[in-house]
């Protein structure tokens, strides 16, 4: 069973990808990460190291900082 944390988090990556339009294939290319791992991450099976965190917060846009705070305010409804 997933942890809460990495299941909102996952909830957070899903809705930020989806909001700038991307597929989980084209975030994992422009990431340097496989799709599956991207899938994982978005249904919080995987705990994402910071350099992964980062990854994500420059391809979707977005920082380290803000992808945290959404995660601990639980606020999932904020634009990228």
């Amino acid at each position: 069973m997933s942890d809460p944390l990495t299941t909102s988090f996952g909830h957070i990556i899903r809705q930020r990808r989806e909001a700038v339009g991307l597929s989980q294939e084209e975030l994992g290319a422009k990431t340097n990460l496989s799709r599956n791992y991207i899938g994982m991450v978005e249904r919080g099976e995987t705990n994402p190291t910071l350099l992964v965190l980062h990854g994500l917060a420059k391809a979707l846009n977005t920082t380290m900082r803000s992808l945290i705070d959404e995660l601990e305010t639980g606020t999932t409804d904020k634009k990228p």
